[in-house]
């Protein structure tokens, strides 16, 4: 039997003990062993209803003040014109989705600078090379 099994049976036997009226114990406890051993059965089932329905009271009551709490949250946000957790986790997909999309353009712009430096270096020394032959032709008409 596990460890925790057997502190969950010690549990209900010693709540169920508690319970059980004191008429009942003496009865038992001057009867014989079979007596006994009913009541230790008949204890520890007692018990572990006690614990049990304690633990479900408990387990509901924390669940409704968690659900109060989350409410009353909801609305001091709600005067104050602060996003919610839904609203907050949308922003941030939001904000996500653009800095995607961002990255994703800065790359189209970072390839078109890329080609238009290009375009521009050719373009220019296209140009340069022509101007120099200009040059040289207005040179070679100035020495005629």
């Amino acid at each position: 039997m596990a460890t925790t099994e057997l502190l969950k049976k010690v549990l209900y036997t010693g709540v169920g003990v508690v319970t059980t009226t004191t008429g009942k114990v003496t009865e038992t406890v001057k009867g014989s062993m079979e007596g006994f051993s009913k009541l230790t059965e008949t204890a520890e089932e007692k018990g572990k209803e006690v614990v049990d329905g304690v633990y479900g009271d408990v387990k509901e009551t924390t669940g409704d003040v968690s659900d109060r709490f989350k409410k009353i949250i909801d609305k001091v946000l709600s005067q104050f014109d602060l996003p919610n957790r839904t609203e907050a986790e949308n922003l941030n997909a939001k904000i996500a989705e653009l800095e995607e999309k961002l990255a994703a353009k800065k790359k189209t712009v970072r390839k078109t600078t890329r080609k238009a430096t290009t375009t521009a270096r050719k373009t220019a020394t296209k140009v340069t090379a022509k101007a120099k032959e200009v040059i040289e032709d207005v040179k070679a008409e100035i020495k005629k």
